[in-house]
């Protein structure tokens, strides 16, 4: 066999067991010995009855006191119960569902059990343990490995099958040079994939977890390199101070200290000939749009163009309306790209786009579309840049490009606050700044978690707020009924939801709904008349979750807040609090489970707090949503482990110039194969 064989080379393994490894991406014998274990069972640590912890996993040896005996349940189910002990206690077991077992099992012979031991009336139980007989001169395997199943597969069929192909192990390139790993303690990557699938030992197999995540953090950071491009070499349009009046001496607020340093680094960096790549980090309400206008602005006095993206039409229309009044009384022209426009419409503004009409365009993903072209691009800015993947900073780098051959600068914005580890992972590339200081005035929110049977009150106190001038949105988290209705916690539904409200507790106020199965002028209708106070309440789903500013919304009612993850509720909730009125965000657990990530939500409206817990419960693709899913999945490495994180990163900056030499050329083209993976081939160099 060969690495590139096919699955089905592998004894025992036909079309229909190929067809179950198929489904979790495994077509060949290499892929196979890339699908490492998901966890580790210690078997060897054998320990007597008489210590084993009452509901505990144990592994114990005992011997069979007697043959096996069939009984039934009340309900007819067949089983079979062993009779064992050791030295200390003894011990039955009862086994469902695996009558071919029985045979295996004889009065007298010894057996290593794996499973959950229990205390009950009469001694130490086990319901279904993993069983193995022991045998002279065949000693049992102390670690075994345990896989992510789907379909129908097995643990003793993908056993079995990496079994065969464990001495292909050394048919796999060596990725990172000796000097490499012995710089990190690391092993060879051969003797790395040995490990992972049949450990020696605890000592072994640290090393070998440590070498698989070292190597993928390394190659994911290099790939992220590789499709962005070092900044070394490029080139970029100064964009300097001009003599015109800016719009900041216009507004009728002051800026926050924040505010003022940002904008002085952001001026600063876009005053070089060297593309500008900076994250400003923000939590909800810190004022980052003023921040990324005053960097349009000034690339529109220097007469490029600047684009600005956004992950909603709603956002992109929010920004297309603030940028139009601040810009439009200076002669800066804007325009605004999205998918909802008719034909006809997006075909004019491409035309003018294109004619150097425009000077500041604001879109959604529409505006990556190859159609779209630039007379001269200046500035890219991306607003809540964790909606969007690495893959759509490349495609709008890539543009400015073919747009003048120079580099654009860009300007990267989150208001969802990332995790220092993941910052190092997906902005490595980037200079951070960092608003840390809120605009005087904004309220505190009182955050509550409440049960349904509190539901009469919390419609009361929404009556009362709106009773003295307040707005309030209601939150839920499916647009209308389905199969999960049927739950026994089930789950609101906006559009049934809105229907009852309207008919029931609120049918003398003015109610919107919005969602987004509506179409944009619909959702923009309702918007509206939700900003200019003709509706009182709007019911939504998440399609509000960003960017949305009413500054007289102080109250929030979250249904089914359990099935949100903590940064989507801390986003939702920074909708509220950003007027002068007291603001309320109630959490509605219809769970009637105790949850943590609630009290969390309680406790603290730390953004940075609060995403890392995110990131630690749920991972990186829930915490950054369907859209980057792909470009985060880590097999091996933890995105909440800093120090290595770190120490990969370190290990990066001094490597770099050496990725096209000899002794990095397998490092680079496994960079090479993560970024074409990811979909988008041409920024590599």
């Amino acid at each position: 066999m060969r690495l590139d064989a096919p699955i089905t080379a592998i004894k025992g393994i036909g079309e229909v067991k190929s067809a179950d490894f198929a489904k979790r991406g495994i077509l060949t014998v290499g892929d196979l010995l890339e699908f490492f274990p998901r966890g580790y069972e210690y078997r060897g640590d054998v320990v007597p009855l008489r210590d084993c912890t009452d509901g505990e996993v144990h592994a114990v040896v005992v011997r069979c006191t007697k043959n096996p005996v069939v009984g039934r349940t009340r309900s007819g189910l067949e089983f079979f119960r062993m009779y064992a002990e050791d030295d200390s206690a003894s011990l039955t077991v009862t086994f469902f569902g695996r009558r071919f077992l029985m045979d295996q099992i004889r009065a007298g012979r010894s057996y290593r059990l794996y499973g959950r031991i229990t205390m009950g009336l009469c001694g130490a139980e086990a319901t279904s343990p993993e069983i193995e007989p022991i045998t002279a001169g065949k000693p049992l395997p102390d670690i075994i490995p345990v896989y992510p199943l789907s379909g129908g597969l097995t643990q003793k069929a993908v056993r079995g099958a990496v079994e065969q192909c464990l001495s292909l192990c050394a048919g796999f390139a060596e990725i990172l040079p000796q000097e490499i790993r012995q710089a990190h303690g690391l092993m060879p990557r051969s003797e790395m994939f040995r490990q992972m699938h049949c450990p020696e030992s605890k000592e072994q197999l640290a090393v070998a977890k440590r070498t698989a995540a070292f190597t993928e953090l390394l190659v994911f950071q290099t790939a992220l390199r590789c499709m962005l491009k070092a900044k070394d070499g490029a080139h970029a349009d100064a964009l300097c101070e001009t003599d015109r009046d800016s719009f900041l001496q216009q507004l009728p607020f002051a800026l926050t200290g924040a505010q003022t340093r940002a904008i002085a680094e952001i001026k600063a960096d876009l005053a070089k000939d060297v593309p500008m790549t900076r994250l400003v980090q923000g939590d909800v309400g810190s004022g980052k749009t003023v921040v990324a206008a005053a960097a349009l602005e000034l690339c529109a006095q220097n007469g490029k163009q600047a684009v600005m993206l956004a992950p909603t039409e709603i956002l992109a229309a929010q920004h297309a309306e603030k940028l139009s009044k601040w810009f439009e009384p200076m002669g800066i022209r804007c325009a605004l790209l999205t998918g909802g426009l008719t034909k006809k419409q997006k075909n004019e503004i491409k035309k003018a786009l294109l004619a150097g009409e425009i000077d500041v365009l604001i879109g959604t993903h529409a505006v990556l579309q190859d159609d779209v072209e630039f007379a001269g691009l200046g500035l890219v800015v991306t607003d809540e840049q964790h909606r969007f993947g690495v893959r759509q900073r490349a495609l709008l780098l890539d543009k400015s490009e073919q747009a003048g051959g120079k580099r654009a600068h860009m300007l990267v914005m989150s208001a969802t606050p990332i995790p220092r580890s993941l910052s190092l992972i997906l902005y490595g590339d980037l200079d951070v700044t960092l608003l840390d200081e809120l605009p005087p005035g904004r309220q505190t929110i009182d955050t509550l978690v409440l049960t349904p049977k509190d539901r009469n009150g919390i419609y009361g106190s929404i009556k009362r707020q709106l009773s003295m001038g307040g707005q309030a949105y209601i939150i839920c988290p499916l647009v209308e009924e389905n199969a999960e209705a049927e739950e026994k916690s089930p789950k609101k539904a906006a559009e049934t939801y809105f229907a009852e409200l309207q008919n029931g507790p609120f049918a003398d106020i003015p109610m919107g709904l919005i969602h987004g199965k509506l179409t944009p002028s619909q959702k923009a209708g309702a918007m509206d008349a939700f900003a200019s106070g003709q509706t009182k309440i709007l019911v939504s789903t998440t399609v509000i979750e960003v960017g949305v500013d009413v500054p007289n919304a102080n109250v929030m009612l979250i249904e089914n807040a359990e099935c949100f993850g903590l940064s989507q509720l801390h986003q939702l909730r920074g909708r509220i609090g950003r007027g002068q009125r007291k603001s309320y965000c109630v959490l509605l657990n219809g769970s009637g489970k105790e949850n943590e990530r609630l009290a969390i939500m309680k406790e603290t409206c730390d953004g940075f707090r609060i995403a890392e817990a995110d990131l630690e419960q749920r991972g990186p693709g829930d915490f950054f949503g369907e859209r980057q899913s792909g470009e985060m999945v880590l097999r091996t490495a933890s995105l909440t482990d800093m120090p290595l994180i770190k120490e990969t990163s370190r290990a990066l900056e001094g490597i770099l110039p050496l990725l096209r030499t000899e002794a990095y050329k397998q490092l680079f083209a496994e960079a090479v194969r993560v970024v074409r993976r990811a979909g988008s081939g041409k920024t590599i160099n």
